[in-house]
């Protein structure tokens, strides 16, 4: 119900520290990955697109069961945050194995780095990074809350990127991928657990706490929750955008710049901004909509984008290009976990089963799914530009693969956005839903 309990800022923190934790690996992933398999272990850009996207092909399955699983759940410490617990140290350890890639021949680092990946990506992740994801929903059913739990989470996370952008290049040269991944994996382990301590499942479910829900059943219940498929569709499109753009920038810098440290230079004047956007972002979402807010996100991102295709060898261009960017993702790293939770609402609504895992699937669907894909495409178009890893300098089609996948797509997949988005509007039914759902409950009660 919107009156909802309030949230105190250390539990809000304590959630924020479960997304920086599930983001040690995640973003290490999204930014280091490709060129680590390209420029450290030599894997062609080709071989490093289809493990990414073999990879996609099972994540799809294993993120709707794991929603089932979560559906099903029943501990004293509810139904998400147990699997914080138990898969926290499995993080550290798909971590570190999946930047250890042995030299055993060209046919044997791929069969290791897709064996890996698919570990951490498909089994590992979606086993941790779903429940935290519907933790939200269960934290409470206030919107107002949970935005504002969503803006905190993402302050957080968008601080660390800054810091991981900064550090790791650096310090992968000096301890090797294996000493600096341990290091982010036993992170990534503890601030999961800080999660599962200090947070609290509040919210529960009255429709369905007697019915046990199949899992065929709850894939009935999705498919009529239009809402829920227009959010997976535009998750996945958004994390194929930061995938392809996030992958790329090692590239950019390297290879236009020339200068490898300007990584963090530009992921700071992208992050900073978005991080400050996403404190204001409960504020202008109250005013305008989550959803008209998203519209416009997208519109800022394009314009910034474009000042980089427009003056790539430009450093301060680059630098503007990468403010205003960093301003339009906003809304779409604050506001799309934030609508998942109206989602769960507006299902319920609908069908008058809450079924919070197999709805929450969407964000670790869209994350993987998206991320996968992205970084396919990274792969595919440098192949397609003759990429090689082991030149200093690269031919002119190769920077034309690195400035389509740093800004010409992401700017592609920003216009798909906005006609997708023009299309429905969950903001304007949401109001009705809240209180139908509140006259239900009290009649439970």
């Amino acid at each position: 119900m919107e009156k909802g309990q309030k949230i105190s800022i250390g539990e809000k923190l304590a959630f924020g520290a479960g997304d920086c934790g599930c983001n040690f690996v995640w973003n290490v992933l999204a930014l280091f990955m490709t060129i680590y398999y390209t420029d450290s272990v030599m894997i062609s850009a080709a071989a490093v697109g289809g493990i990414m996207l073999a990879s996609r092909i099972f994540d799809g399955i294993s993120d709707l069961v794991m929603g089932a699983i979560i559906d099903k759940t029943k501990t004293r410490w509810g139904k998400a945050r147990p699997w914080l617990l138990w898969m926290a140290p499995f993080m550290a350890i798909a971590l570190v194995l999946t930047f250890s890639v042995p030299d055993i021949g060209e046919t044997g680092k791929i069969i290791y780095a897709f064996c890996t990946y698919f570990f951490l990506t498909v089994v590992v992740y979606t086993a941790a990074n779903l429940p935290y994801n519907a933790l939200l929903s269960f934290i409470t059913d206030s919107q107002k809350e949970r935005t504002s739990l969503s803006s905190v989470r993402f302050f957080m996370v968008n601080l660390l990127v800054i810091a991981l952008a900064f550090i790791t290049p650096p310090a992968a040269k000096a301890l090797g991928w294996f000493g600096i991944t341990s290091i982010y994996g036993i992170i990534a382990m503890c601030c999961l657990l800080i999660t599962f301590f200090f947070c609290k499942e509040r919210v529960q479910p009255v429709a369905t706490k007697e019915e046990n829900i199949g899992f065929f059943k709850s894939l009935s219940y999705l498919v009529k929750n239009k809402y829920f498929i227009y959010l997976t569709i535009i998750f996945v499109m958004d994390y194929i955008m930061f995938a392809v753009n996030s992958s790329s920038g090692m590239y950019y810098v390297k290879y236009i710049f020339h200068d490898e440290n300007m990584f963090g230079v530009i992921t700071l004047f992208c992050n900073i901004p978005l991080m400050l956007s996403c404190l204001f972002f409960q504020v202008i979402a109250n005013k305008f909509g989550k959803w008209n807010c998203m519209i416009g996100g997208y519109v800022v991102m394009i314009i910034g984008f474009g000042i980089i295709a427009l003056f790539p060898d430009n450093y301060y261009c680059a630098l503007l290009g990468n403010v205003i960017a960093g301003i339009g993702r906003a809304p779409h790293n604050a506001g799309l976990f934030a609508l998942v939770a109206d989602v769960v609402d507006y299902g319920e609504w609908k069908t008058n089963k809450r079924i919070e895992g197999v709805t929450y699937s969407v964000t670790s669907f869209g994350m993987k799914v998206g991320g996968g894909v992205g970084g396919a495409i990274v792969g595919i178009v440098l192949a397609m530009g003759s990429y090689d890893g082991s030149v200093a300098v690269q031919s002119a089609s190769a920077i034309t693969a690195i400035m389509a996948i740093y800004v010409y797509i992401p700017i592609a997949i920003c216009i798909l956005g906005i006609l997708l988005m023009l299309t429905a509007n969950i903001d304007k039914v949401y109001p009705q839903v809240i209180r139908d759902l509140a006259i239900r409950r009290a009649k439970e009660n």
